[in-house]
Formats: C-alpha cells, structure tokens, sequence
C-alpha cells in the first residue's frame, strides 16, 4: 500500500511548477504532497522530489507513463527513476516537514499539499503550523549541513555516530 516515491534525475533547471505539470500530464490532481529538494546557494533543485499519490493506483499510472522516460527538456540526457521513500504517506510527510526550517523558505521551495478528497480534491492545502519549535530550531541550525568536518566518527559498522542519531530523531 505504499504510495510515496522519490523521483530522481530530475533535470537541474526544472521548477516545482514545471514538475507538478510533468505529473498532472499523466495524473491530473492525484497527488496530495509534493516536495522537490533546492539547493539554496544555486537555485536549482537537487535532482529529486519526494510525491505523495492518493492511491496506489496514481502511482502505477504514473510508473507506467514516465518510468525509464528521458524527460525531453532543459536539453537533458536524464531518465526519469522512482523509489520508494522512507517516509510514506502524507500524513507522515507533513509530520517530518512541518518542524522543519524548510517551512521559512520561498514558497516555490517548501513542500506542498493537496486536498486528498471530497470537491476540491488536487488543489493546494494549507500546511498545518508547526507544533515543536525546538525542532524547527534545530533544523534551521542543521539546514545545509549534511557532514560537518570533524564531527563523525565511524563506527566499526561503517556508520558515524551523527548517522545513527540522525536516525534516532528521525523516529
């Protein structure tokens, strides 16, 4: 019943806005939270985005229309790719990303959500506020910084102890 994926190869100068019509093509309002990774010093977005798809079924339909496609613009080799992602669902999408830092940035950056039913089903939500501010805080402070130079350590497992607490927070 997973319904989460991470697309990848998402070609560099790509939009949110150019991306949620590259998905509406093939499942118009069928999805209920988009979020696709910027890199805030460039602009660009990272290559990837994280679509939440109201039902199984949306999320084949799209597998089956662009999985393994060249996306055909920016004049980019790419191949579109999909995998699961950790996260599933929206509800659990939006309790991740609304204590996160990434809430006070451009709104073309933050993530987005959809009404998942009833009359106005595919059209934007508001995203609920925040309900920890010391883990906004603490993302704000972490924003950016995936490896501080001199602060892991790896375990003889060949994970670092930054890892694993990142994982502990995660849960």
């Amino acid at each position: 019943m997973r319904t989460t994926v991470m697309i990848k190869n998402i070609p560099n100068k790509m939009t949110d806005k150019d991306l949620m019509t590259f998905i509406e093509r093939v499942c118009s309002r069928r999805i209920d939270f988009f979020y696709l990774r910027m890199d805030f010093k460039n602009g660009c977005n990272v290559g990837y985005a994280f679509v939440n798809f109201i039902t199984v079924d949306d999320l084949l339909r799209f597998a089956k229309g662009r999985l393994g496609v060249k996306w055909n613009m920016y004049a980019s080799e790419k191949v579109l790719q999909m995998s699961y992602a950790n996260y599933q669902g929206k509800e659990a999408l939006v309790e991740k990303f609304k204590n996160s830092a990434i809430m006070d940035e451009r709104e073309s950056w933050r993530p987005k959500i959809f009404y998942s039913n009833g009359p106005q089903v595919g059209q934007p939500e508001p995203f609920p506020a925040p309900t920890h501010q010391r883990r906004k805080e603490r993302s704000a402070h972490n924003r950016g910084a995936l490896y501080v130079p001199g602060t892991a350590r790896l375990h003889t497992s060949g994970r670092t102890e930054e890892h694993d607490r990142g994982e502990r927070h995660m849960r």
